[in-house]
């Protein structure tokens, strides 16, 4: 099992390093299960569509909207993965 501390090596995620470049995380209280499941999707499926992104994060709910800025990083991601 890997957990969010656990994701990243040396180096950042690509996952991690699109929420930063993103600015995605506002309070932060949703960041590691949003980011955990971005990189479960990558692993599964490395050029998800928007439809596909969607799906996949509908479980995480972020107080703070920031769902567009989320699918902004994971398209990001996908391209670095």
């Amino acid at each position: 099992m890997t957990t969010v501390e656990g994701l990243a090596g040396d180096t950042l995620h690509p996952v991690q390093q699109a929420w930063v470049e993103h600015d995605v995380a506002q309070c932060g209280y949703c960041q590691a299960g949003q980011i955990m499941s971005a990189a479960a999707l990558l692993a599964r499926n490395p050029t998800p569509s928007d439809s596909e992104i969607d799906a996949a994060m509908a479980g995480n709910i972020c107080r703070c909207g920031t769902y567009l800025r989320i699918r902004k990083a994971i398209k990001s991601a996908s391209s670095s993965t």
